[in-house]
């Protein structure tokens, strides 16, 4: 009997020994475990890891321009765009030390700052602050999107603007790096303004 016992005892000890942890490993993962040895599909991703190359963008924008009180335009416009040498920058990096950069197609650098998240609520401070709200982030893939508004007078007009802004990234892994350092400061991707105002001027 306590042969028996002790075999079975025994197995019981062998198999358990035998069984791998099981957890996340993909190590960009934010929920990474050093110890699994078997992912069970509970990986968790967020904007720190690689750099993001964007894919498109998305401007919908309400504008009302008016002048001495008379109102004589009132238009809604939507644009997308997919050319990258057309966007203000097309690849951003998020550093876990809070550190953030931009660079246009050329790789050329064209913003750099900080950056902190709150939530699905990433705010980028540069020369500019800008909110903006991660709609989705997986390994491979982020869509945010930045709502806000802006007011200007030129030319004796005055323009009011309100805007919908939503970009499409891909996950470069391998992170970016480069010795261009030709910085253009406010003109990251996370909103164009330069670009949302020149769309509706005439």
């Amino acid at each position: 009997m306590k042969k028996l016992i002790y075999l079975l005892f025994s197995v019981s000890f062998i198999f358990t020994a035998c069984k791998k942890e099981e957890g996340c490993t993909d190590s960009t993962a934010t929920n990474y475990s050093v110890d699994a040895e078997e992912d069970d599909g509970s990986c968790n991703y967020g904007i720190v890891g690689g750099a993001w190359i964007t894919n498109s963008e998305e401007i919908t924008m309400h504008a009302v321009v008016s002048m001495g009180g008379m109102i004589f335009m009132d238009t809604t416009i939507t644009e997308i765009e997919t050319n990258q040498d057309s966007m203000g920058s097309v690849i951003q990096k998020f550093w876990s030390n809070n550190d953030f950069k931009a660079w246009d197609n050329n790789g050329n650098l064209v913003d750099s700052g900080t950056w902190v998240q709150s939530g699905n609520t990433v705010t980028v401070t540069t020369d500019t602050v800008i909110v903006g709200e991660i709609l989705s982030v997986t390994k491979t893939n982020l869509i945010h999107q930045v709502i806000g508004n802006d007011t200007f007078t030129e030319d004796g007009a005055d323009y009011v603007i309100d805007y919908i802004f939503i970009a499409n990234h891909t996950r470069d892994a391998n992170g970016f790096t480069t010795n261009n350092t030709n910085q253009r400061k406010g003109i990251t991707s996370w909103i164009n303004k330069k670009k949302l105002i020149n769309s509706i001027k005439f």
